[in-house]
């Protein structure tokens, strides 16, 4: 009965309730049977009913059948927990004997662990509009009589003259010149005239034999002149008048003059310096040509087998030859001078 005891013992919890709870399933099973098999070989006996017969209700219950389950989940976590804390206490002492005999100092875990993200700004409210800005009533006209003031603006008179500055394309009066000119007849001529000053002696003719009031007036031009014509022609630029009421009026035209030939242009005296230019020209063209043959004239020919013919300069031929270098490179450089000066005129 001891061995029997020592091995229920040995037993885990669960299996020893188990087997209490077999046993005691075993017992009652026995009981029952013996009591219907005793009850079978007596006699009937009919009970008599009592009125007030108490039943009382007797549980049986196994041996291990009164343990709460909660209380066995609850003692199994407080063991597991006991062993973690156990487990930890027991790595904590191996890490603090590892840092004391490497000598590096403990690290938070703050430090190890990565900062936390930034929060995003809260969005705000957008603001609110200001209220509306209530009107204050207006009150109604009283009817009434309304008045305006009336200024009187001048009309144009359709009689007077506005067209104080301009002359029809064609139109021709006759003119007068106060002043000579001297035209010039070179290259540049054309680009830089004379001025000459002219005056009106009769009112313009312009088309439909209407006539234009410009008499006394006063017109400027520019002119140049022409070798081969023996004319100078101008260009008229502007036309300036004085009106009776003291206006004055100035405005530029377009047009030429025609002489008293009926020509374009005025005939005049051609007054030429060409030919005192030309002869200085000359005249220096044969000082160079001269100052040349002196420097050829202090030279000497002679031929050789090697060389050839070789010019070589005669003893005493210096001063001569230098000389004649000198006087020809003066005169070409007038004679080119004079040229020049010739085209210009």
């Amino acid at each position: 009965m001891s061995k029997l005891s020592e091995k229920i013992a040995s037993l885990s919890p669960k299996t020893r309730q188990y087997v209490m709870l077999g046993g005691a399933s075993a017992g009652i099973l026995a009981l029952v049977v013996g009591g219907v098999s005793l009850s079978g070989n007596q006699p009937s006996v009919v009970p008599t009913p009592t009125a007030a017969a108490e039943q009382q209700a007797t549980n049986i219950a196994a041996p291990g059948a009164a343990v709460d389950p909660r209380e066995v989940y609850m003692t199994q976590s407080t063991e597991q927990m006991k062993q973690m804390g156990d487990v930890v206490q027991a790595l904590k002492q191996q890490m603090a004997a590892m840092q004391a005999s490497s000598g590096v100092p403990a690290t938070r875990l703050d430090s190890i662990l990565p900062p936390l993200p930034v929060m995003p700004p809260t969005v705000q409210a957008p603001p609110q509009l200001p209220p509306p800005i209530e009107q204050p009533d207006i009150p109604p006209k009283e009817p009434g009589i309304a008045s305006f003031e009336v200024s009187q603006t001048e009309t144009p008179d359709p009689e007077k003259d506005s067209n104080t500055g301009y002359v029809p394309a064609g139109s021709f009066v006759r003119v007068a010149l106060l002043a000579g000119v001297e035209a010039p007849t070179g290259g540049q001529a054309q680009t830089n005239p004379e001025p000459i000053l002219l005056r009106t002696q009769d009112n313009a003719f312009l088309p439909n034999r209407f006539r234009y009031d410009i008499k006394e007036c006063f017109i400027l031009a520019s002119s140049y002149g022409d070798i081969s014509s023996e004319r100078a022609y101008a260009r008229l630029e502007n036309l300036s008048c004085v009106r009776r009421d003291g206006q004055a009026i100035d405005f530029p035209v377009k047009g030429y003059i025609v002489g008293e030939d009926g020509k374009t242009g005025m005939q005049g005296k051609l007054i030429s310096k060409q030919g005192q230019v030309l002869a200085n020209a000359l005249l220096s063209g044969i000082g160079s040509g001269m100052g040349q043959a002196f420097m050829q004239n202090s030279y000497m020919n002679s031929m050789s087998p090697v060389l050839g013919q070789t010019q070589t300069m005669a003893p005493g031929q210096i001063l001569q030859s230098g000389m004649g270098m000198g006087f020809g490179n003066a005169l070409n450089t007038l004679s080119q001078y004079y040229i020049t000066l010739a085209n210009k005129l």
